[in-house]
């Protein structure tokens, strides 16, 4: 018969060997990551937000708690809220925040972000119109392009080869 403490030796090295994989997550779930992002680019159409600056948050959460609310938050109620928010949470956000003027194109690279660990990415846009306005990034993709439309917006990996 096994004794206690040779079973929690044993538990250790099962828990030290699923460490270097797959399988931590599987048990654990998923954990805060560094975006991989090589780029993340802002692009404003000519006619982005109706002929209007637009002010766009790239917001970072490092709390699982704070994440499941700003899932289920319009950019609108984000906007009207972030200082709060920021008070109220501040280790649980990093918010990197742009204002951009129909036809304006800026490009930002990953060190802006690389010592960054988060839960999740998220972009609000302020647009004047009313919707969700809101994305999600995933941490490991390569990159994003974030197109500010007259009406809305979208988040998409830049394509292999594309120009940015």
């Amino acid at each position: 018969m096994t004794s206690i403490p040779r079973r929690c030796l044993l538990l250790c090295a099962l828990l030290c060997a699923l460490a270097g994989c797959g399988a931590t997550r599987a048990l654990f779930g998923p954990s805060m990551a560094s975006p991989s992002w090589k780029s993340l680019t802002l692009r404003a159409a000519d006619d982005a937000n109706s002929n209007s600056a637009v002010a766009v948050d790239v917001v970072l959460v490092k709390d699982p708690a704070v994440l499941e609310s700003l899932l289920a938050m319009p950019a609108s109620k984000w906007f009207a809220t972030r200082a709060e928010l920021q008070r109220t949470f501040p280790e649980a956000l990093t918010v990197y925040p742009y204002e951009l003027v129909p036809a304006q194109t800026i490009k930002l690279n990953d060190k802006k972000w690389s010592d960054q660990k988060a839960w999740a990415a998220l972009v609000f846009a302020g647009y004047s119109n009313a919707g969700e306005h809101r994305e999600r990034l995933l941490l490991n993709a390569s990159g994003y392009v974030v197109q500010l439309n007259a009406q809305g917006f979208s988040a998409k990996e830049p394509k292999a080869g594309a120009a940015q």
